[in-house]
C-alpha cells in the first residue's frame, strides 16, 4: 500500500509539471526547448539529440565531450565507477522513455556503464537545487556533485550529503526495477549521474 500512494505522489508531481513551471520536476513541457537566456528553471529534457543517437565508447566519443548544449547546459559523457574501484566507459542512447518509467516522457538517456555530466556554470544564476527523475532496471548508479568522488551504490538509498550538497530520493517499485526524483540542494556547479542500466530524464536546475 505504501508503495502504491509513493507511486501516486510522484505521479501527481510529475502531472503538476506538465507547464512551463518545473519547481516540482518530473514533468515533460512540451515540444519547445527553453532559450538560453530564459529565466529558471532550467532543464535537459534529451530532446535535442535525434531518438537513437549513441554516444561513448562504441561510437568514439571521448570521455568528457561535451555531445548537446540545452538551456544552456553541457551534457557530456564520462566513466564509470565501478563497486571494486576501477573506472569503465560504456555508452549513452537516446531512447523513448519505458513503459514503466511513468515519470520519464517522451526521449531519454540511457546509461550503461556510463556517466552523463550536466555542466550548469553557463546557466545565468546560481544553482541552488537539481532535481532529476530516473528509471533503474538493474546494477548500481554513481553520482557525484561539483566534482566529488563518485558515490557508488543506489539512487533510491544515497547518502545524505555529497560535497556539503544534500542528497535525497523519493521511489517506487515498478516491473524489474525501482523508478524516483533525485532532489539535491546546495551550491551546484555540475553534477554527473549514470547506472549499468538507467534512464534519466527532465534534469532540472533551480536557483
Amino acid at each position: 500500500m505504501r508503495a502504491r500512494m509513493l507511486s501516486l505522489t510522484l505521479l501527481a508531481a510529475v502531472a503538476a509539471c506538465s507547464g512551463p513551471d518545473l519547481t516540482a520536476a518530473g514533468g515533460e513541457p512540451g515540444p519547445q526547448r527553453r532559450a538560453a537566456a530564459v529565466p529558471a528553471p532550467a532543464c535537459v529534457l534529451f530532446n535535442v539529440p535525434a531518438l537513437g543517437a549513441v554516444f561513448g565508447a562504441p561510437v568514439g566519443t571521448p570521455p568528457g565531450a561535451v555531445i548537446w548544449v540545452e538551456s544552456a547546459i553541457n551534457v557530456s559523457v564520462n566513466p564509470f565507477r565501478t563497486t571494486g574501484g576501477p573506472f569503465i566507459y560504456n555508452w549513452m542512447r537516446i531512447e523513448n522513455a519505458p513503459a514503466v518509467f511513468t515519470l520519464g516522457a517522451g526521449k531519454t538517456g540511457h546509461t550503461n556503464n556510463i556517466n552523463a555530466g550536466f555542466d550548469f556554470t553557463g546557466l545565468g544564476f546560481p544553482v541552488k537545487r537539481v532535481e532529476f527523475v530516473w528509471l533503474n532496471l538493474g546494477g548500481y548508479e554513481n553520482l557525484s556533485i561539483n566534482g566529488s568522488p563518485h558515490f557508488v551504490g543506489q539512487l533510491s538509498a544515497p547518502p545524505p550529503a555529497i560535497a556539503g550538497v544534500a542528497v535525497a530520493t523519493a521511489w517506487a517499485p515498478v516491473a524489474g526495477g525501482k523508478q524516483g526524483r533525485t532532489t539535491l540542494t546546495g551550491a551546484i556547479t555540475k553534477i554527473q549521474v549514470g547506472g549499468q542500466e538507467e534512464w534519466l530524464d527532465t534534469v532540472c536546475a533551480y536557483p
